[in-house]
């Protein structure tokens, strides 16, 4: 692959996952602060998630023209600007709501540009870690305070208009009869999985599913984590900026070994990081409980999706519909926003101290099933454990 094609493919990456990231977190900040209620802005994030789902479901089929594509950019990136500018000047709810889909969109046309340019390479190119970090720290910047809503509405007019110019030059690359297949890994190339079928039936690989998991809780959450964060003392972009690195920064780390990492080792890890994250969240006091669990979910979530991007086989099936794992994430966002309604940061640890202590009991089932088969591998005699008696019905 040539310097030239390798820079733009990196760039166009990076523009998708910064739209993605900052998506997430800023349209949250919107719909938690517009929104009557914390279940309805959650029902916005979940609208925003099953919209990129059906956007990319047609958006990365491939075969648009260069004029085509870059239009729908131009217009995706012009209904998002205004909506955001009249969502935070007074206009409410029903400019957010065409913002959200102005945005997702967006995101699904950047990530149709990086397939045609990944495609278009006669070398096939390395999984995005470096590029997702630079996408997300740049949002991570972009962000900034997230009660300010006149101030993020402008930040991120500013970004997307950017993001889209960048996107239109590199997408002339692109042939128009390149037709991308459907995404290797679920929604955005694994950042939120679908993974292989039957892989919930192998109690091993419990741990790194369940960290695949966390991305979801996270990201919704976030607005209203830098919020009590602030009650802390804790400045709302230092948190974005921690919440970010965490997430990205120990794939980033040992993305030259990760994919040698066996299933095993990977499970491990992630075992620790999130049964760590759930003794903080429950044990620590504040500010430290949020931190530590953002830090230990964030590196688990990061661990996981660096884990089968270089791994094939952890993926999940090539072909599978992006509007479905939309759906499946939408619905989860919804139960999410419930719980958070009824109990606030409650709900929030709750729901990642479980991921934790189900990470860890699942990873105690493995290692229990290991010693036993040692130790019959050892002495081949030993009697296997009785059945439980049967007792007879009543009848």
């Amino acid at each position: 692959m040539s310097g030239a094609a390798l820079l733009s493919l990196t760039l166009a990456r990076a523009c998708a996952w910064g739209l993605l990231v900052a998506g997430w977190v800023g349209l949250g900040s919107f719909a938690l602060q517009l929104a009557p209620t914390v279940s309805i802005g959650f029902a916005l994030v979940a609208l925003w998630l099953l919209a990129l789902g059906a956007a990319a479901a047609v958006a990365t089929r491939g075969g648009m023209r260069w004029w085509a594509r870059a239009l729908a950019l131009c217009m995706g990136a012009s209904i998002t600007g205004a909506g955001l500018w009249h969502a935070a000047h007074g206009g409410g709810l029903p400019p957010l709501l065409i913002t959200l889909i102005g945005w997702a969109t967006l995101t699904a046309l950047a990530s149709g540009v990086v397939r045609g340019l990944r495609l278009a390479q006669a070398v096939v190119a390395g999984p995005p870690i470096a590029a997702a970090s630079l996408g997300a720290l740049c949002a991570g910047l972009v962000l900034g305070d997230l009660g300010d809503l006149p101030g993020l509405a402008f930040r991120l007019i500013t970004f997307v208009a950017s993001i889209a110019l960048v996107l239109v030059l590199l997408q002339r690359r692109i042939g128009d009869s390149i037709r991308a297949p459907a995404c290797r890994a679920g929604l955005f190339d694994c950042s939120l999985p679908a993974w292989p079928a039957g892989a919930w039936r192998d109690t091993v690989q419990w741990p790194t599913l369940l960290a695949g998991l966390t991305m979801l809780p996270m990201m919704a959450a976030l607005p209203l984590a830098a919020g009590w964060c602030r009650a802390e003392s804790i400045a709302p972009q230092a948190m974005v900026l921690i919440h970010l690195a965490a997430m990205f920064g120990p794939a980033l780390v040992f993305r030259r070994s990760i994919g040698r990492w066996s299933l095993r080792t990977l499970s491990i890890v992630c075992t620790a990081l999130l049964a760590s994250g759930a003794a903080l969240v429950l044990w620590a006091t504040a500010p430290l409980d949020l931190l530590g669990l953002t830090v230990t979910h964030g590196a688990a979530w990061g661990l996981a999706r660096g884990g089968q991007l270089w791994a094939p086989a952890r993926r999940g099936q090539r072909g599978t519909s992006p509007l479905r794992a939309g759906a499946g994430y939408a619905t989860l966002t919804l139960g999410f926003g419930l719980i958070v309604q009824q109990a606030g940061v409650i709900g929030v640890a709750v729901v990642h101290a479980a991921l934790g202590i189900i990470a860890a009991l699942a990873w105690l089932v493995v290692a229990a099933n290991w010693a036993w088969s040692r130790a019959t591998t050892i002495h081949p005699n030993l009697p296997a454990p009785a059945p439980r008696p049967r007792h007879s019905g009543g009848r």
